[in-house]
């Protein structure tokens, strides 16, 4: 009777870490799956990086010239593309006064040496971030356009301007 209770406890704990095997092969499993994920959306967020290729006031620590964690990382992934490529990096001056903004830039042409980019194959500009943006072809600007006449409201006509996208 003892052997029989010994045999069946031992069987119990045989079926217990079959299940718990199986679940932490599930566990492995979905770790895998939420790892590929992360990895496709860095691509993409890094890919995003490269084609803005651009640095924000809101990448520097406010008022100062150092780099804030976002712009580190977004420098790091710049600084990857910059060693295989030439290219311009821009830095958006914003409210920065003349002396933030070149202690800035400084800071940025630093950290790019650091990461063992050739600064002469980098261009740094104050300019709009980049990617494809939109051909002029398909923009159509309107010009203001005045309608003669009175209406009973008072107002004499309209205007209207801007662009529209065909």
């Amino acid at each position: 009777m003892r052997s029989l209770g010994m045999g069946i406890i031992c069987l119990a704990c045989v079926l217990l870490a079959g299940c718990e095997g199986e679940q932490a092969g599930n566990k492995a499993e979905k770790n895998l799956d939420v790892e590929l994920v992360n990895t496709v959306n860095n691509i993409q967020v890094e890919n995003a990086i490269i084609t803005q290729h651009t640095l924000y006031p809101y990448h520097f620590v406010t008022d100062g010239a150092g780099l804030n964690e976002l712009g580190q990382r977004d420098l790091t992934v710049l600084a990857r593309h910059f060693k295989e490529h030439s290219g311009v990096l821009n830095v958006r001056k914003g409210e920065a006064a003349a002396e933030l903004y070149s202690a800035r830039v400084a800071q940025v042409q630093s950290r790019l040496k650091e990461a063992g980019v050739d600064v002469g194959r980098v261009t740094i500009s104050d300019g709009m971030p980049g990617g494809p943006g939109m051909p002029s072809g398909r923009i159509v600007t309107t010009t203001p356009q005045t309608s003669g006449g009175s209406s009973t409201s008072g107002s004499k006509g309209g205007s209207s301007s801007g662009a529209i996208t065909r």
